[in-house]
Parts: structure tokens; C-alpha cells; sequence
């Protein structure tokens, strides 16, 4: 009985959550400023979009080599 009590709540907990699981955050409006973020770099020190504040910068993004796409 206890284990059908718990499958039940966990299938609750599931169906309340999972919009929220899978729903991706909306993309920045064109134009807008772009999110804060700091990741590492090819030297492993953090670099911050802060860092660079008041000064134009160019955001590159390319998938991981030798991988398709």
C-alpha cells in the first residue's frame, strides 16, 4: 500500500513538474543586452561578458570539433 502511495505522488510530482523540466527559457528579444555570463576559456581562466563592459564585443560560437553538425 505504502508503495502505491509513493508511485502516486511521484507520478503527481512528475505531471506538475514537467512543463517546467522540458520548457526552455525565451530566447533575448533583438537588441536587447545579452544575459550576464562567465565561462572558461581556452587558458582555463573565467572570462566574464562584464569584463568587457563599455567595449564592442564579437561572440563566436561553433560545436565542439570533430563532431557532426
Amino acid at each position: 500500500m505504502l508503495r502505491i502511495v509513493l508511485l502516486l505522488i511521484a507520478v503527481g510530482a512528475l505531471v506538475l513538474l514537467a512543463p517546467h523540466l522540458w520548457s526552455r527559457p525565451a530566447a533575448p528579444a533583438v537588441g536587447s543586452d545579452a544575459p550576464p555570463f562567465a565561462l572558461p576559456s581556452q587558458d582555463g581562466n573565467t572570462v566574464s561578458l562584464s569584463d568587457y563592459r563599455g567595449k564592442w564585443v564579437v561572440l563566436y560560437f561553433y560545436p565542439k570539433d570533430q563532431t557532426p553538425g
